[in-house]
């Protein structure tokens, strides 16, 4: 039934499924799975064509199988294993031609699908007393005697014995869940000790009542309840010992919601459990397809053997693995984390590899572990991973000052070297802390449990693919985005993506630049545009000025020959001077249009960052060179006015020089 459930859960995730009969005999599962899109239906007519149709552990006839083909339904046949095999059976022994006779409930829906293969042929017997009933028996002809997988062992054998005193040959196959005879005998065994036997289940469920009948016959008072609300606790009244057994379909929390129910109002009186869950077990069993009987394994302590599980707890795994019952597998015995829940790693269903720990002949008792068979599990997975340079993540357990210590599972831990982090350096390894982390393992000795993990190998074939993949997709001319990442006397390094291309600073900016600083920083996102690709050099040429508007393309909207401005002198050559007009558009001043008189060097006449006034001569925007003129922009000074002196003549009287220019000489000195 737990499959069944499963199954079903899991075909809601696509849509609304029908199911062909109550898939438990429980109204708060059934309630739980309609709410996610389960539809109980009583008839295949009521399921539309081409619809899910959920096929209940109980199994249904080949009729309802081919009708359900024939109108394209998908089948999701959740039949237990048990019970197929049980329809197996009887088909086989109607081609032998057996008269066959099946220990059950006529009503209940697996024997009303094994009717079906039978061919509407078999006996149905209900209990032995119905024996009397078989008056038309053929005694020439073989009887075959099964039963219902739910059915009580004694009563099974009782029938057996009577009918060989009908008929001279009988044939007994005990179809009769392994599961269910044990937890059968679990409820008798429970109920010759307690005063009082509390069933739990369903009201129509077949293996519940059973387990009533079972108690009656054990002599003890049944209070039959479907929950804790029907539980009146004067019944229990100077009651000592309590016994609780319930059915398949009864969910856990139900059971112990009667069990706390009765410790809180009942306290110091004893109170033992018996869980029946027979038929969620039916479809773990496995038999023999000739006479399906049931054979218990003998285990010694070291075996390894699959099992499956069928009950898990907080602290423990109950597992069938063939035994008489079923081994305990603890908690302890399995590798999990300090809060790791045992429902986290195994489910009800699941078959797992287990070891034989501990053997009780008389308790009946085994007890199992995985420790072992994890820890070979888990090298064997590691190794494999070493071989083929598998990535495998793991969780940083514990960080020290010379790399990080990962927890691999199955018991092992690996060490990863502070170099082996990261493709860079890493100051603190604390933000890897509980972390799941992707590594390879680099190196592995078994005898000392040795493994050292590289997280670096990861990161650089990443790096690796990831360039290859931006070299074979990058084309000249596109616009990209980029980072800067470092700045050189001759460009700047931009990641474009998971690989650095080179901005020249020729490509910085349309005005000159002589330090890559005055135009970037380091972080800086730029647009950029690519110039050159070389994937075989893994080298990408990228540009910063080419992917911003050419300054040159709005000049001549913007100045005209004759214009006066002024400029900043960008540069001082041998031959004259550049201006720069407006960003990243430079004129010439050539040596001959510095100034108004001969002029030998330009540094004569003005210096580099000097601001100055200019006219344009010439603007050529195709060959992008303006040409300038600051002679032109400076007036010629004009020319002063010379006052002529006149002489005195010279009257033979011997004046000198001195008296007639005596006067003159004075007037410079005070200027002077």
């Amino acid at each position: 039934m737990a499959k069944a459930v499963e199954l079903a859960e899991q075909a809601t995730q696509c849509g609304t499924v029908y199911c062909l009969g109550a898939l438990a005999h429980n109204e708060s599962l059934l309630t739980k799975l309609s709410s996610q899109g389960v539809v109980f239906v009583d008839d295949l007519a009521e399921v539309p064509d081409n619809a899910t149709m959920l096929i209940r552990s109980h199994g249904v006839s080949p009729e309802i199988l081919e009708q359900a083909k024939a109108r394209k339904l998908l089948i999701i046949d959740a039949t237990c294993a048990f019970v197929r095999n049980l329809q197996v059976l009887v088909a086989r022994l109607v081609e032998e031609d057996k008269q066959i006779v099946i220990l059950g409930d006529r009503h209940h829906p697996e024997v009303i699908g094994i009717m079906g293969w039978a061919h509407e042929r078999p006996y149905v017997l209900a209990n032995p007393s119905q024996l009397v009933m078989l008056g038309s028996l053929d005694p020439d002809k073989p009887v075959a005697l099964v039963a219902q997988t739910t059915q009580d062992k004694l009563s099974f054998d009782e029938v057996a014995k009577k009918l060989t005193a009908l008929v001279p040959v009988v044939e007994k196959y005990n179809t009769i869940c392994k599961a269910t005879a044990l937890r059968q005998e679990s409820v008798r065994s429970l109920a010759r000790v307690v005063d009082v036997m509390v069933v739990v289940g369903g009201k129509n469920s077949a293996n519940t009542k059973k387990l009533a009948d079972i108690c009656k016959a054990a002599g003890v008072r049944i209070i039959a309840i479907t929950g804790a609300a029907e539980l009146d606790m004067s019944q229990l009244q100077d009651v000592r010992t309590v016994g609780v057994a319930a059915g398949a379909s009864t969910p856990h929390w139900t059971i112990k919601e009667v069990i706390a129910k009765m410790e809180n109002e009942k306290n110091g009186e004893e109170i033992q459990e018996v869980q029946a869950t027979e038929e969620s077990r039916q479809e773990q069993m496995s038999v023999e397809e000739s006479a399906m009987d049931q054979t218990v394994w003998e285990f010694s302590v070291g075996d390894v053997v699959k099992g499956t599980v069928v009950q898990l707890s907080e602290d423990e795994v109950l597992v069938d693995i063939g035994y008489k019952s079923e081994g305990i597998l603890p908690r302890q015995e399995m590798i999990l984390g300090a809060d790791q829940e045992l429902s986290s790693v195994i489910r009800i269903g699941q078959e797992i590899e287990v070891a034989v720990k501990a053997v009780d002949e008389q308790e009946g008792k085994i007890v199992l572990s995985r420790k072992t068979i994890e820890r070979q599990q888990k090298w064997a997975e590691l190794e494999q991973a070493f071989e083929n340079g598998t990535v495998i993540t793991g969780r940083v357990k514990e960080v020290v000052q010379a790399g990080m210590v990962v927890n691999l599972g199955g018991g092992y831990e690996g060490f990863m070297p502070g170099s082996l982090v990261d493709v860079t350096f890493v100051p603190d390894f604390s933000v890897f802390l509980d972390e799941e982390v992707s590594f390879k393992v680099i190196e592995m000795r078994r005898e000392k449990e040795k493994l050292i993990l590289s997280r670096k190998h990861v990161l650089e074939e990443e790096a690796t693919v990831l360039k290859e993949r931006i070299l074979n997709s990058l084309k000249p001319g596109q616009v990209i985005r980029g980072t800067v990442k470092r700045l050189t006397n001759f460009g700047a390094f931009v990641d474009v993506g998971g690989i650095d291309g080179l901005v020249h600073i020729s490509e910085m900016s349309w005005s000159r630049v002589d330090n890559p600083g005055e135009v970037l920083s380091v972080g800086d996102e730029v647009d950029v545009k690519v110039i050159d690709v070389i994937p075989e050099r893994e080298r990408i040429g990228l540009s910063l000025r080419q992917a911003q508007p050419d300054p040159w393309t709005k000049i001549a909207r913007q100045f005209k020959a004759g214009d006066l401005v002024e400029g900043k002198v960008t540069r001082v050559v041998d031959f004259g001077v550049f201006v720069e007009l407006a960003p990243g558009v430079e004129g010439l001043v050539h040596i001959s249009q510095l100034a108004n008189h001969h002029v030998k060097q330009a540094s004569e006449v003005v210096q580099q960052g000097q601001m100055v006034k200019v006219k344009i001569l010439e603007i050529n925007t195709d060959a992008k060179r303006v040409s300038l003129s600051m002679r032109e922009a400076t007036p010629r000074p004009k020319k002063e006015h010379v006052k002529e002196v006149q002489l005195p003549q010279d009257t033979g009287t011997g004046l000198t020089f001195g008296d007639v220019f005596g006067n003159l000489f004075d007037l410079k000195k005070e200027k002077e």
